[in-house]
């Protein structure tokens, strides 16, 4: 066998190893595409009344987005890794969180706190968490009962990105 012909099998070798390691350990519900963009583009134009605030409760940080000196309407949290959504409401229900750039449906579970609120959740290395980050358009979150349409803000954007960065 020559040198040519060796190399074309080391070669050919290598790739099918490579191939057949490339999805190993991957987790499926990471790997599950966004949903394409919504046909009308959530615009500045929509949004609801009202501003962003950060805090941090219980040693997790949040973002809530409502009226001025008000509860929130809609809440994004970093508890243990997962990106939280609060939405005011009180029945389990399915919201849609959608982006100029995809969308995603959460399914939302009513708790059992003082403010009637629905929660659900999306790991932090989920890629539609990193399109949250990344927009820089309005985000519409529609519901059973309607939808509403929030400005970007660096408020929501600091919650995700320390919940990206140590899990918190």
């Amino acid at each position: 066998m020559d040198r040519t012909a060796f190399k074309a099998m080391a070669l050919a070798a290598c790739a099918a190893v490579i191939a057949a390691c490339g999805d190993r350990g991957g987790d499926e519900e990471l790997t599950t595409a966004v949903e394409p963009a919504p046909e009308e583009i959530p615009s500045a134009a929509e949004t609801v009344s009202g501003e962003w605030f950060y805090k941090e409760s219980n040693g997790y940080p949040w973002a809530g987005f409502g009226p001025p000196r008000s509860e929130a309407m809609f809440v994004v949290a970093c508890r243990q890794g997962q990106v939280m959504f609060q939405h005011a409401h009180n029945e389990d229900e399915v919201i849609s969180i959608q982006l100029a750039e995809g969308r995603q449906e959460i399914p939302m579970e009513a708790n059992q706190g003082e403010l009637p609120m629905t929660e659900g959740a999306l790991p932090a290395n989920h890629p539609f968490v990193r399109l949250i980050l990344d927009t820089q358009k309005p985000i519409r979150v529609v519901s059973p009962g309607g939808g509403m349409t929030l400005p970007n803000d660096t408020a929501y954007r600091r919650v995700i990105r320390a919940c990206m960065g140590d899990g918190a």
